[in-house]
């Protein structure tokens, strides 16, 4: 099964001290997108707070990237995995999950709680934040971050170039490496992969989207994100960008039409 799209699973002990009380102080956020660390080479998870729109990247497995992809595009596994089983329990037990937190972040390790409702009674599990937003997004449960979280956390570095091109066309996008095309099971293609497409902006009403993979820009081979940022900084507008893209597999063109 081919799966292009961006990107959480057990039960784990948690650290003597995490509580309710932690709850004060946090913020909603949404999962944004999955990228991968062109340092260490894996997957991370982008979560943005709904008031500021501050990221928030926690690094995952390959495994739990998937998991996140699958449910970021509804797409169904014929075996449950993980996070299926838990929304499976939850939901057989007849309780709710009424949201998850993000709740500390020591020694470069983050930590969650799921916060259910059963029979009138309100419960917190201890869980990995890439299970817990994984069943956030099966159950459609809010997600919130402790403020402290934001203040403790690496931030997701981004280059003026990369900047320009988001401004330009509503586009943030990573090289294809072996590590990312395993996480969409993209096989040996080469170029670019789409991590994420601002609602609304000229990528979007064009019909690019999350793990559209481009092959070629104005007829340039798209080897790279370089590649890619030195396309779109050629452009005078108003102008038409043709894009060579694999949607899920399949090849196809997309013709954005840029105007600043």
């Amino acid at each position: 099964m081919k799966c292009y799209r961006w990107l959480a699973i057990c039960l784990l002990s948690y650290p003597i001290g995490v509580s309710a009380a932690q709850d004060a102080g946090t913020l909603e956020a949404k999962v944004k997108t999955v990228i991968v660390d062109p340092a260490t080479r894996s997957p991370v998870v982008v979560l943005e707070s709904l008031t500021d729109k501050r990221l928030l990247p926690i690094w995952i497995d390959v495994a739990e990237a998937r998991a996140i992809a699958l449910e970021l595009e509804h797409v169904k596994t014929p075996r449950p995995l993980t996070h299926d089983l838990m929304h499976n329990i939850v939901s057989q037990l007849e309780a709710t999950l009424e949201r998850v937190v993000i709740a500390d972040l020591r020694n470069n390790t983050y930590y969650a709680l799921l916060h259910l409702k059963h029979k009138g009674r309100d419960l917190q599990i201890d869980a990995r934040p890439s299970d817990a937003m994984a069943l956030a997004l099966k159950m459609k449960a809010p997600v919130f971050v402790s403020s402290r979280v934001f203040v403790k956390a690496k931030t997701v570095p981004a280059s003026k170039r990369a900047e320009a091109t988001y401004s330009r066309l509503g586009v943030q996008a990573q090289d294809l490496t072996p590590e990312l095309a395993a996480v969409f099971d993209a096989g040996a293609a080469s170029g670019i992969v789409v991590a994420a497409v601002e609602a609304g902006s000229p990528a979007a009403v064009a019909g690019l989207q999350r793990g559209d993979i481009i092959t070629k820009a104005n007829d340039a081979a798209i080897k790279s994100i370089t590649d890619f940022e030195n396309v779109v900084q050629t452009i005078k507008t108003p102008a038409k960008l043709t894009l060579q893209v694999l949607k899920n597999g399949k090849p196809g063109m997309i013709q954005i039409d840029v105007h600043s």
